[in-house]
C-alpha cells in the first residue's frame, strides 16, 4: 500500500465526531501492512494528544520500534534533523531545542535566532524552517521520505505553511501514505504567524491540502446533545453535524444576564447542578479568551487552571533542564564544560528546581536566585517572560498531579481544543467580543484573520449537556436580538 503513489486521505470532522478514535482505527489497520524496515508516524500538536493516541493504540496492537507517535517538533527532530542536520552543517552537533520567542526582536529576529543556534540553543520556531531546507535536497529528501510508509496527522487545520511544505515532500515523493484529520472551523492559530501576515480563513493550508486529497467527511457528533449540536450548526455551512445523543426537550443553551464574574459563576453552577453525566463525577468547564479571566474567582470556586503552554519534552525534568539552559544561554553540554559539572550533577540541578517548585509558590525572582546561587551566573532580562511562562507550566503540572481528576476546570479557549465537559460556561469580556463569537455571516467569518469568530465556535462545542454564555458588560438591543435569533434562552 505504501509503495505506490496514492492520494492523501483527509477526514474532515467536526467537534465530538470521534476524530482521534477514527484515526486510531486507521493506524491499527496500517500497522498490519507496515514493513519492519519502515516507519509509521502519528503527528499531533501536544504531548497530551500524543499520549492519548499512544494509549488507545496500545489496546489494539503490540508496541513496535518502528511506530512513532509525537508532536510536530519531535517528528522533524527524529526523522529530519537528528539524522541530517549535523551532517549537512544545518545545525551544530551540540544543541538543545528551546521555546525561545525570537519574534519579540522584530526585524532582528533572524539574526537573533542565528546567534542562539551558534550557541547551541535552537528555538522551536527554527526547527520547521531548518527541516524544510534539508528536504529541498533531492537525494536527501528521497531517503528521508523512503523511511516512512505511513504518516497520520491529527488536528490538520492547525498545520502551518512550513509544515504543509514538509508533508508535501512526502506526498510528491509518493512513497508514503498520508492520512489527515481536522476541522477548519476549529482553526484558531492565526497568532502563530508571527512576523508575517496571517492568511484569511479560506486560505489556510488545510484547504490547499484538501485540493490534492480524497475527502472523507464525518458528520456524526457523539459528544453533545441535539440542542447543542443544532445551535452550533448555525455557525457553519460546510459541514452540518448530526447528533447521536437525543434531544433533551428543554433549553440547553442559556445566557446568564449578570455582569459580575462571581455572580455569573454562581448562577452557572446552580443551572448545571443536575445535568446528565456519563462519569462518576460531573465535570464543568470555564472558558474565556484569556486564561487569566477566572483568576479572581478561582480560589473561591475551587477552579483548576489548564496551562496555556504545551509541554515540548517528554518529562518534567526535561522541561526543567531546558529552562535552565535558556536562562544560562548555553546548551547543556556547554554548561557542563564551562561550569565543571558532570551529567549527573547537571540533572541533579534540574531535580532540585523541580523539588523547589513542588514545595510551593515559586516565581521568577526565586528562580533567578536559584540560578545565581547554583551557577554564579546572572539571568538576562530578556528571558524573564519566558521564565515566567515556563514556571507556570511546571507549577500547573504539579497541581494537576495533586488533583488527578479535577471537576472544575478553567482555560483559555485556544487551550480548550480537545477538552469537553458535562457543562461549559463561556464568558466574554466585552459586548463586541461576544458579538464576534455569535457572528453567523459566512463571508465575515471567512475574512476574520484574528480567529475571533471561530474562538466562539470552539468554546460553544465543548459541552456534552449544557452551554451557558455570559458577558462582563451589558448587552445592547442588537445583541439581545442576536441571542433571540440564535435560540439562546435567557436564564432566570
Amino acid at each position: 500500500m505504501a509503495n505506490k503513489a496514492t492520494r492523501p486521505t483527509l477526514a474532515e470532522a467536526g467537534p465530538g465526531a470521534g476524530k482521534t478514535h477514527a484515526m486510531v482505527d486507521e493506524i491499527a489497520a496500517a500497522v498490519q501492512e507496515l514493513p519492519p524496515h519502515r516507519f509509521l508516524a502519528a503527528i499531533t500538536y501536544t504531548n497530551a494528544a500524543a499520549n492519548t493516541i499512544r494509549e488507545r493504540l496500545s489496546w489494539r496492537v503490540r508496541p513496535r520500534r518502528n511506530i512513532f507517535i509525537g508532536t510536530t517538533h519531535s517528528f522533524v527532530s527524529r526523522f529530519i534533523l537528528a539524522p541530517c542536520a549535523e551532517l549537512l552543517s544545518v545545525l551544530p552537533e551540540d544543541r538543545i531545542y528551546a521555546a525561545v520567542d525570537v519574534h519579540e526582536k522584530g526585524r532582528g529576529a533572524a539574526r537573533y535566532a542565528d546567534n542562539l543556534i551558534k550557541k547551541g540553543i535552537v528555538p522551536y520556531d527554527a526547527m520547521i524552517p531548518k527541516s524544510r531546507s534539508i528536504l529541498k535536497m533531492p537525494g536527501i529528501r528521497d531517503r528521508i521520505c523512503g523511511r516512512l510508509a505511513f504518516i497520520f496527522v491529527d488536528e490538520f487545520q492547525d498545520v502551518d505553511i512550513g509544515m504543509l511544505e514538509i508533508l508535501d515532500h512526502f506526498r510528491k515523493t509518493a512513497k508514503t501514505v498520508l492520512y489527515a484529520v481536522g476541522d477548519p472551523e476549529q482553526y484558531v492559530m492565526g497568532f502563530t504567524y508571527r512576523g508575517q501576515t496571517p492568511p484569511t480563513h479560506d486560505q489556510i493550508p488545510f484547504f490547499r491540502f484538501k485540493q490534492s486529497s480524497k475527502p472523507k467527511p464525518i458528520i456524526e457528533n457523539y459528544r453533545s446533545n441535539a440542542e447543542i449540536v443544532a445551535f452550533a450548526n448555525q455557525f457553519r455551512s460546510d459541514l452540518k453535524q448530526q447528533a447521536v445523543k437525543p434531544s433533551r426537550n428543554e433549553p440547553r443553551v442559556l445566557f446568564i444576564p449578570s455582569t459580575g464574574l462571581a455572580e455569573i459563576v454562581r448562577h452557572y453552577q446552580v443551572l448545571s447542578a443536575n445535568v446528565e453525566t456519563e462519569e462518576e463525577q460531573r465535570t464543568r468547564l470555564y472558558l474565556s479568551e484569556e486564561n487569566a479571566t477566572f483568576d479572581t474567582v478561582s480560589d473561591q470556586f475551587n477552579l483548576t487552571s489548564v496551562s496555556n503552554l504545551a509541554r515540548k519534552t517528554n518529562t518534567l525534568l526535561g522541561e526543567a533542564l531546558e529552562l535552565l539552559s535558556v536562562a544560562l544561554d548555553r546548551s547543556d553540554r556547554r554548561i557542563c564544560e564551562e561550569f565543571g559539572l558532570s551529567r549527573l550533577q547537571w540533572r541533579a540541578a534540574g531535580t532540585r528546581l523541580l523539588r523547589d517548585l513542588r514545595a510551593g509558590a515559586y516565581g521568577v525572582d526565586q528562580f533567578i536566585v536559584f540560578v545565581t546561587d547554583t551557577f554564579g551566573h546572572s539571568v538576562s532580562k530578556s528571558r524573564v517572560k519566558l521564565i515566567d511562562e515556563s514556571l507556570r507550566m511546571l507549577t500547573a503540572e504539579f497541581t494537576r498531579d495533586r488533583s488527578t481528576h479535577p471537576s472544575e476546570l478553567c482555560s483559555s479557549i485556544r487551550k480548550a481544543k480537545g477538552l469537553q465537559a458535562d457543562a461549559v460556561l463561556v464568558v466574554a469580556k466585552t459586548a463586541a467580543e461576544l458579538k464576534k463569537w455569535l457572528q453567523t455571516d459566512q463571508s465575515y467569518r471567512a475574512g476574520d484573520k484574528q480567529d475571533k469568530c471561530r474562538l466562539g465556535y470552539v468554546a460553544f462545542t465543548r459541552p456534552k449537556e449544557m452551554l451557558c454564555i455570559a458577558c462582563l458588560k451589558e448587552l445592547d438591543a442588537e445583541l439581545n436580538q442576536i441571542l433571540k435569533e440564535l435560540g439562546i434562552e435567557v436564564a432566570c
